[in-house]
């Protein structure tokens, strides 16, 4: 994906300019900068040259350096050449070299050091979003807000409101080392990109109202220190049984942070890509948007456990608070009791009387049991047909040591959807064992979140009740607000019903409290597209394979539905993941697209027939018929889409929204398909 700023620098300046990357980045800029900066004639590549051209902004990073770099001069005049903007961004004090003054004239400055870099950042913000660049929806409202104290308005002099142009996620620039691991973990904060837009300023221009005085009002951006994340606890000694239970002290602390009030807890999955990481506080807080992390030492010694815990401020990397507890290998479930109290009452504060109830109370009592079901939360999350099965295994074996554990009941119930789901189990076999065990939960424990979200996503993709669906789903937010699947699965019911406006929030709260989870992105994308913001589906989509890059959801929703390529590039890009995962059907569904879309008819007819002959029992009926809609055999796709909604397949919901399928929704024999489920959309 292309980067929409490029930052032109010298190579000694590397470790400030690596500040301002950073700093641009975790505002949802997108930055291209090469990995050595510019130093001799050896480093003017086609490159450099191919990403200056399909930039929208270039930052000349104006130190004494760049004013003697004959490459920086060479960057400037090919920006200029091409007509992009161009925004100048001192280092230090220095005067603008002849060679470039021409280039440069009448455009207004930004300083960058001498302690205004927090204040400078807000007026680059403000600049480049002048500039058409697309920037995080809170970086906005903190450049706003930073406006406004310097203008007492939150207009521009034009009298309109900045331009939104939607919001870009959080893509650091992959070439830095430095920035990598962070370019990995961010993800979208959401924005709308309804508002007016604001006069574009002349080519090369940045139209700003009294730089300097707001530069001085700005304010520093503070990390939230009720946003929290406990990451992995390292394990002293190389035993797995130590390893296992310093990942079931970090699950559980995770989830019984989550239900309290007005804290976000960042989901234990995404936690676990800092596992063993090196980078500072701050930086893994930026990364995380938190401010408060957690994180300590667990070591086994005989029968003793020892568990060192700290809380950190990402702010300041200063040590909140820190304690030691011992118990005995028989006392790790009241230890892990003992420790989520003390760690909830420091960082909240102190705790109510209902919340100390509800920390003390143990899932179960069987050590073991949490454990099995902690690891097939793990598998389960993994979303192929192998980790499925798995997760089935450990859930089981979980009820097995303990039939009143709640929570295995709902980790089968979420399994056994969702193998349906993925196009490996029929609808009509897996769908009631989901609903009997979501139903079990909730029996054993009424105040289960999980199970809620469990029943209500068999309500809404099984059993088409929507509004009782809704319900549960409002019912499991309200019991744990910081449960990413819920906002998951609720936000694709209001998609599936065209409600995608209303689900885009939602989505995006999902994507927030577990950024790592591309399956939450690919939701968030989807519903951009029903909403008709197809550049926001193209860009969130292209996040997912920064995780895996042969993620069958994502591969199918921009091959297969968006169509964001149709070149070699994508049928080599899917046909090695058909090598990686042989098993997934929608893989193939997607190539026949591309090959379709591309005008290569044979090939697409090939997957046809392979997935007639391989997957004729496990690809959801409603996937045959899109592809014959697509090669416009409209009758055999209305049989088969027929077919889908006699055997209650949930995806059979996506194809009664989605714009690839808009012809056939006017139809009226496709609206009478569909009123007989009552959907919103298609009844009276």
């Amino acid at each position: 994906m292309n980067s929409e700023v490029f930052i032109s620098y010298a190579s000694q300046d590397r470790k400030r300019i690596l500040d301002l990357v950073d700093r641009l980045s975790a505002a949802g800029v997108s930055v291209w900068i090469d990995q050595m900066g510019i130093e001799g004639a050896t480093m003017w590549s086609q490159e450099i040259v191919a990403a200056i051209r399909e930039c929208k902004v270039l930052i000349l990073a104006i130190s004494k350096n760049s004013a003697g770099s004959e490459n920086v001069v060479k960057e400037v005049a090919l920006a200029s050449e091409g007509r992009k903007r161009i925004l100048p961004v001192y280092l230090e004090q220095a005067e603008i070299p002849e060679s470039m003054a021409y280039q440069l004239a009448g455009i207004q400055r930004v300083d960058f050091f001498g302690g205004q870099e927090e204040i400078g950042k807000q007026s680059v913000i403000r600049a480049l979003l002048k500039m058409g660049v697309n920037v995080s929806e809170e970086a906005i409202t903190t450049a706003e807000e930073s406006n406004r104290a310097s203008h007492g308005v939150s207009h521009s002099a034009t009298g309109q409101a900045p331009r939104r142009e939607g919001i870009a996620g959080w893509r650091a620039a992959l070439a830095l080392a430095g920035v990598a691991a962070l370019a990995a973990v961010m993800f979208f904060l959401g924005g709308n990109n309804q508002t007016p837009q604001l006069d574009k300023p002349a080519i090369g221009q940045v139209k700003t109202n009294n730089v300097e005085q707001s530069l001085s009002l700005a304010a520093p951006v503070t990390l939230d220190t009720n946003r929290v994340v406990v990451l992995p606890f390292k394990t002293i000694g190389s035993q797995e049984e130590t390893t296992d239970m310093g990942y079931g002290l970090v699950s559980t602390l995770t989830s019984k942070l989550q239900p309290l009030q007005n804290l976000t807890v960042i989901a234990n999955e995404s936690a676990l890509q800092f596992e063993g990481s090196k980078l500072p506080p701050k930086k893994i807080g930026q990364a995380l948007q938190v401010g408060t992390i957690v994180t300590g030492e667990i070591q086994i010694s005989g029968d003793k456990i020892q568990v060192n815990i700290r809380v950190i401020d990402a702010n300041t990397a200063a040590l909140g608070w820190g304690n030691t507890f011992t118990k005995t290998n028989n006392e790790f479930l009241d230890l892990q009791n003992e420790i989520a109290t003390q760690l909830a009452s420091k960082i909240k504060g102190g705790l109510d009387a209902d919340e100390k109830q509800q920390l003390a109370q143990k899932a179960t009592e069987n050590a073991e049991a949490q454990s099995e079901y902690q690891i097939g939360r793990r598998e389960w999350n993994k979303r192929s047909k192998k980790g499925f099965l798995n997760a089935i295994r450990h859930f089981k074996r979980a009820i097995e040591l303990d039939p009143n554990y709640a929570s295995p009941y709902a980790g089968l119930a979420d399994t056994y959807a969702l193998y349906q789901n993925y196009n490996f189990g029929v609808p009509d076999e897996v769908m009631p064992m989901a609903k009997e065990y979501a139903e079990r939960a909730i029996e054993i424990n009424p105040n289960i979140a999980e199970a809620y979200v469990s029943l209500a996503f068999v309500l809404c993709m099984y059993e088409y009740d929507w509004s009782l669906a809704e319900i549960n789903f409002k019912k499991a937010i309200q019991l744990n607000p910081n449960y990413p699947t819920g906002y998951h699965w609720y936000g694709n019911l209001l998609t599936h019903t065209g409600r995608a406006d209303e689900a885009i929030p939602l989505l995006i709260k999902g994507t927030q409290l577990d950024p790592n989870a591309m399956i939450i992105k690919n939701g968030l994308s989807i519903a951009y597209w029903c909403a008709g913001r197809n550049d926001m589906a193209l860009k969130t989509v292209n996040t997912e394979f920064q995780f895996d890059p042969y993620f069958a959801p994502a591969l199918h929703t921009k091959y297969g539905w968006l169509l964001g390529d149709t070149t070699e590039n994508a049928v080599q890009h899917l046909n090695e993941a058909i090598k990686v995962y042989p098993e997934q059907p929608m893989i193939r569904w997607s190539l026949f697209n591309v090959h379709w879309a591309a005008g290569n008819r044979d090939l697409a007819k090939d997957q046809l027939i392979e997935l007639h002959a391989r997957f004729s029992d496990s690809l959801a009926k409603t996937r045959f018929a899109e592809l014959y809609f697509t090669m416009g055999k409209e009758d055999i796709g209305y049989e088969w889409l027929e077919k889908g909604i006699e055997a209650k397949e949930g995806v059979v919901l996506f194809t009664s929204v989605i714009p690839s399928m808009k012809k056939y929704q006017s139809q009226s024999r496709f609206q009478q398909l569909f009123k007989k489920i009552n959907h919103p959309l298609y009844i009276d």
